[in-house]
C-alpha cells in the first residue's frame, strides 16, 4: 500500500430491526459472541370463561454475532459510553433480579 486510507462507503438500507428482551454470550481467546433473543408469551385458557393467563415464557433466538476479542472489547466500551451519557442526563438504570444488593442467580454470560 502507498500509506493512503482507503475510502469508506457506509450504507444502512434495509437493515432488519428486532426488540430483544435478553442476550447470551462470552468471550474467549478466539472469539466474542453475543445471541439476542426475545421472550415469546404463551398464554392458555384459565379456570374462568374468557380468562386467558400466562402458561409459560420461551425465549426465541433471533441473531448470534460473533467477533474478535478486540471487536468485543471496542463494543463493549462504546456501550459503556453511550450508557454513561444516558445516565448523566437521565438518571440512573434500576437493574431488576437484584436482591438486597446481591447479583442475580443467572449465570455471568446470560443478560
Amino acid at each position: 500500500m502507498n500509506g493512503k486510507q482507503p475510502n469508506i462507503k457506509v450504507k444502512f438500507e434495509n437493515v432488519p430491526s428486532y426488540a430483544i428482551t435478553g442476550f447470551f454470550g462470552g468471550l474467549n481467546p478466539n472469539e466474542g459472541s453475543i445471541s439476542f433473543f426475545q421472550d415469546q408469551l404463551i398464554p392458555r385458557e384459565g379456570e374462568n370463561l374468557g380468562e386467558i393467563v400466562l402458561d409459560s415464557i420461551e425465549q426465541k433466538f433471533l441473531l448470534n454475532i460473533r467477533m474478535t476479542p478486540i471487536v468485543f472489547k471496542r463494543l463493549a466500551f462504546w456501550m459503556m459510553n453511550h450508557l454513561k451519557r444516558y445516565e448523566e442526563q437521565f438518571g440512573e438504570i434500576k437493574l431488576e433480579g437484584k436482591v438486597q444488593g446481591k447479583e442475580s442467580q443467572q449465570p455471568p454470560y446470560y443478560g
